[in-house]
């Protein structure tokens, strides 16, 4: 079967939609839309997006031969010599033939620039922030309120120690901490960077974590804000919709001297004591290393 220059570029645009198709759909069922989205909000539309695109695509190309023409060829530059009230196919039509672009190079062009740039991110795209500039010029989360409406819900502090009856207040204690949060097999207490962070906003776990051992995952860079040479940054990404706004939740890590030898970017197992300091006026916690050694990069390593 013998394409016509119209239908070949019509075959351009239905390419270009199967290839956004296929790329929406293969980041659905291999997970890596969730580098990039939250997956509650848009999975399932990046799901309904791609089986559209395949639908419309299958749609076009059955219908590739169908045209609202006379059903014959004729040049851009003919001359009607019929009846314009009588049309060609023996029955009356408005005379609107649609004269599509033909041109190669133009359709080539809007090609290309639909597909190049998605092929060249899909396939060389590491699904993640891998520069520490980039993490800088974000900015760091400075206030704890940001992240409490999920901290709450694992680490309870001054919050939920007001229970009993007659509105006694009961002292929240280490005990009650232990409770919700593990040990590991070297003794430390096992929290995540944002539950760190947020303790610098709450009076009852500064008291009960301050001189603890703990131990916490993320990525580290250099504290350059602080001016202290023995100071790096463990830090993880908190997402409210997509990759797009997301922003750096850290910490300061100061060790006795220098850091130990480490890459920017990498992922790390942090363990030492906590303390709290009022830096820059504001009260900020401060993780005093004993060790830190690199570890496996986490599988949920966003924070939603």
């Amino acid at each position: 079967m013998q394409l016509s220059r119209t239908e070949i570029c019509r075959l351009m645009g239905i390419g270009a939609m199967l290839i956004w198709a296929v790329v929406l759909l293969g980041f659905y069922v291999t997970g890596r839309v969730e580098s990039y989205i939250r997956p509650e909000y848009l999975r399932t539309c990046t799901l309904l997006a791609g089986l559209g695109l395949l639908a419309l695509s299958a749609f076009n190309l059955r219908h590739l031969r169908a045209q609202e023409t006379c059903g014959h060829d004729h040049g851009h530059d003919h001359h009607h010599d019929h009846d314009h009230e009588q049309g060609c196919c023996g029955h009356d039509h408005d005379h609107g033939h649609v004269h599509e672009d033909t041109s190669f190079l133009g359709n080539g062009a809007g090609l290309a620039i639909m597909v190049i740039p998605v092929l060249i991110s899909v396939l060389y795209s590491q699904d993640r922030f891998l520069s520490s500039a980039t993490i800088r010029n974000k900015g760091f989360v400075e206030d704890p309120n940001a992240v409490a409406a999920r901290v709450e819900k694992e680490l309870p502090g001054a919050a939920s120690a007001a229970k009993g009856e007659e509105e006694e207040i009961l002292e929240y204690t280490l005990a009650d901490l232990e409770k919700v949060v593990q040990r590991s097999p070297e003794g430390n207490l096992m929290l995540t960077v944002d539950q760190l962070f947020y303790t610098a906003g709450d009076a009852e776990l500064q008291r009960v974590l301050k001189g603890q051992p703990v131990e916490a995952v993320g990525q580290i860079i250099p504290d350059k804000d602080s001016g202290k040479k023995n100071r790096l940054r463990i830090f993880i990404l908190m997402v409210s919709c997509c990759a797009a706004d997301a922003q750096p939740v850290s910490i300061a890590v100061e060790f006795p001297g220098t850091p130990p030898p480490h890459k920017e970017m990498q992922w790390v197992k942090v363990s030492g004591t906590m303390v709290y300091a009022v830096e820059n006026g504001q009260k900020q916690a401060i993780l005093k290393a004993v060790k830190m050694e690199p570890t496996k990069e986490p599988a949920n390593d966003l924070l939603y």
